[in-house]
Formats: structure tokens, sequence, C-alpha cells
């Protein structure tokens, strides 16, 4: 009989999954799924900014354009293309970007982030449309007077206007293509991985209905909605405001869905290392994979370029971990102004999609 047992029981083990081999497969997984070395390494990598010849035009001529933009805009060629990538984004704004959608002869004005994925020895290629910078980097009939050649319906009124997000590309509607692909994919891979979150941080964000008592200047909110409407949920928000705010009215704006992922952060953010620093924060809160989402607007140009500036520091590795940084850059049109200049976004902008960030101007 206790023979029959401990035959039974040596049987039972057998069959029992091994915790090591669990374990085993679980970082066979993670090495197919994201950056690492060997031989069954699979890795997106950013590889380059190519601006579309429409920016390379302004970008070449922006110490001049810089100071007649509205005059540049209204030109019959300029126009053109305005009322055609305007459409273009506002169109691809309401959905996800299906890869297989076609393209149209409006998408050579767009400038592009090109990527490659090695795995197995074998490199796939792809490439992703971001709105070009042109203008004021926003919305580009919103800032200059009317123009009568333009369709009346395209322009916007008051607070609307000033606030106009129509030209903002974002990643999930961007247009992108795999040089190998046999898969109808929604979510481009390099942008997320199934299992990371997505995060949205939000520096500047007064109430999540309002900002100054008008809607129109929303931010956190306006994510929120683009997101959810594309069935995309964010795993964690955080918001930043410099002034006080009434916590419970806070608190109560927020949606029920938002409520258990939302951290406030009723105060100013820092440009000296620390935790109310940013990048510090993004360093201890976010992976490599992660979807990262960053709006800056604090109205503080001084402190809103240092820290900037941090990020063009090659060794501040938080650079590496921002998917799309929405910045109001604030400048002045005055000639002999010590103040910033246009041509200063420009360079900015560039520099920082060379890094491989989605940068985009916020209004």
């Amino acid at each position: 009989m206790l023979l029959i047992i401990f035959i039974t029981l040596i049987y039972l083990i057998s069959k029992e999954p091994k915790r090591d081999t669990v374990i085993n497969l679980t970082s066979e997984r993670k090495v197919e799924l994201h950056s690492q070395t060997g031989d069954k390494s699979c890795s997106w990598q950013f590889i380059k900014y190519v601006p579309s010849a429409w920016e390379t035009e302004w970008y070449s001529n922006i110490e001049t354009f810089q100071y007649e933009v509205c005059s540049v805009l209204s030109r019959s060629d300029q126009i053109n293309k305005t009322i055609a990538v305007l459409l273009r984004i506002m169109s691809l704004q309401k959905t996800l970007f299906n890869e297989k959608s076609e393209t149209t002869s409006v998408d050579v004005d767009f400038s592009q982030m090109h990527y490659a994925n090695t795995c197995n020895n074998q490199i796939t290629t792809a490439v992703q449309f971001i709105e070009p910078l042109i203008g004021f980097i926003r919305d580009p009939l919103t800032m200059c007077p009317k123009i009568s050649s333009v369709p009346r319906n395209l322009y916007l009124e008051g607070e609307s206007a000033l606030q106009s997000k129509r030209f903002l590309l974002l990643a999930p509607s961007s247009p992108f293509k795999l040089d190998k692909s046999t898969a109808i994919t929604t979510i481009p891979p390099w942008l997320y991985t199934l299992g990371y979150h997505k995060i949205l941080i939000d520096i500047g964000s007064s109430y999540f209905q309002s900002r100054n008592g008008n809607t129109a200047e929303i931010g956190t909110k306006w994510f929120y909605d683009y997101f959810t409407e594309k069935s995309i949920r964010f795993d964690r928000i955080i918001a930043f405001e410099y002034k006080p705010l009434d916590t419970k009215r806070a608190w109560n704006e927020l949606p029920d869905d938002v409520f258990p992922i939302y951290t406030f952060i009723n105060v100013g953010v820092e440009e000296k290392e620390g935790k109310f620093n940013p990048w510090t924060m993004l360093h201890a809160i976010a992976k490599p994979e992660d979807y990262v989402v960053l709006k800056l607007d604090i109205d503080t140009p001084p402190l809103e370029s240092a820290l900037m500036k941090q990020l063009l520091v090659e060794s501040n590795t938080a650079r590496y971990l921002i998917d799309e940084l929405f910045f109001e850059k604030h400048v002045s049109d005055k000639r002999h102004s010590t103040e910033d200049k246009l041509k200063d976004s420009y360079d900015l902008f560039t520099k920082l999609r060379q890094a491989g960030i989605r940068m985009h101007g916020w209004p």
C-alpha cells in the first residue's frame, strides 16, 4: 500500500509545472519583445527624422520668415498646402490609423519619423508621418488675418481659434508603413508594447474641465477625450499645477474611470534636480517600452526653456522615455528683442524630433 502511494506521489510531482521552467519561458518571451542582446533579440529603434520639403523651405528661410509669417502663409502656394494638410489631419484625428488605409497625394507634405526593427538578424524598417513645422508651429489658420481664398468654414472664432488643436497629428492617428507587413496594425509596434503602460503627464494642468475658467484651454481633458475616442485608456495620469486649486473641485471634475489613475500635484515643477523636476520623476515611473505623452505649458518662459534645454543634453536619458511632447514656446516677433525668436522654436523642435520625440506645438 505504501509503495502504491509513493509511486502515485512521484507521478503527480512529475506532472506539476516547474517554477523554474515558467520563469525561463517568461524571460524568453521578454527577450523576443524588448531590447535585449543575443540572436533572438527583437527591438525597435528610432533611426532618423526627415523633414518634408515644405518644412525645409520654412526652416531654411526662418530668419526672414519669422518677421513676416502671415504674409508668407497667405501666398497661394502656401495656402493650397495648408488647406490640404489641415483637412487631412482633421480627418486622421477622428480614428486610429489603419496601416492598410490608402495614402494620398497630400502626404508628401508631412515630415517623417523613421524606425527599424532588428529581429533574428532581419531588419524591418518603418516610416510614420508627423505634421510639418511651418508657420507659428500651430494651426496655420488661427494666428493671421483671414484670407479670402480660404473657405470660411475652416476658420474658428475667439478662444477656439487661439486654442485650436486641429494641426496636431498624434501617433495613434498618424499614417505609417512597415516594409514587411502582412497583418493589419492600428498601433505602431514601436509605440506600444503589450503589457506596458500608457502614461500622460500634464505640466500646467489646472482643473480637468477648464483652465482659468475657460474650457477652450483644457489640456488633460483634451488628451483624455482624444484617446478615449480611440478606445485607448491611460494607465496613469499625473497633473502638475502651480496655482492653488480647490482640491474637492479638482477631484469632482474627474470622470469615474480617471479617478483611480489620477495623481494631482498642486505644486510647480522645478529646474533643479529633485522630486519636483519632471525628468527626475519621469525616470522613476516610466520604462522605455511605455508610451509617454507629456504636455508642458506653465506660462513661465525661463523655467520652460531651462527644462527643454535639459532634454537636449544627451546624458539626460529622460529624452528617450518621451514618445510625444506638446510644448507652447513663447517667442517675440520684435527684431531687436533679446527674447527668443521663432527660429529658436524651429531649432528646439527639430533637435527633439531628431532625438526621436514626436514634438508638437501646443497652442
